[in-house]
Parts: C-alpha cells; sequence; structure tokens
C-alpha cells in the first residue's frame, strides 16, 4: 500500500497521539475520526438550544470550513 509522509506542528501531533487507541495505527486513527464526522444534517439540533444562531453559525461551516487550515 502506498504511503504519505504529512507535516504537522508538534502540537497536532500529540493531539492525535492522545487520540489513538492501543495498537492502533494512525492510518487507523485518520479512517477512524474521519468516519466519526457527522453531515451538517445529522448534527443540526444537537446543541441544547439549537436556535436561529447555531443554525446560522452551521450554514458558515458548510460555506466557509471552520476556519482550521487543511
Amino acid at each position: 500500500m502506498p504511503s504519505r509522509n504529512i507535516a504537522v506542528q508538534r502540537e497536532v501531533y500529540e493531539a492525535l497521539k492522545k487520540e489513538k487507541r492501543a495498537g492502533e495505527s494512525f492510518t487507523g486513527l485518520f479512517v477512524r475520526l474521519l468516519n466519526q464526522r457527522g453531515t451538517i444534517e445529522e448534527i443540526r439540533g444537537s446543541w441544547a438550544d439549537g436556535g436561529a444562531e447555531d443554525l446560522r453559525h452551521l450554514a458558515r461551516i458548510r460555506r466557509f470550513g471552520d476556519g482550521r487550515s487543511r
């Protein structure tokens, strides 16, 4: 299986390392985390108040991303 190296900041590496389960590879961790992501529709209303401001925030995320670099 071909592989790629990626560079991440030390704090990102440390956070990912803490998320990794015993015996889990980083690839396995990434696959697990990516599969856990829900769609906007699936997570909408998961906040306690589910108000209009939450919906506006979700719309901004959908349009512009969450502000993290990719």
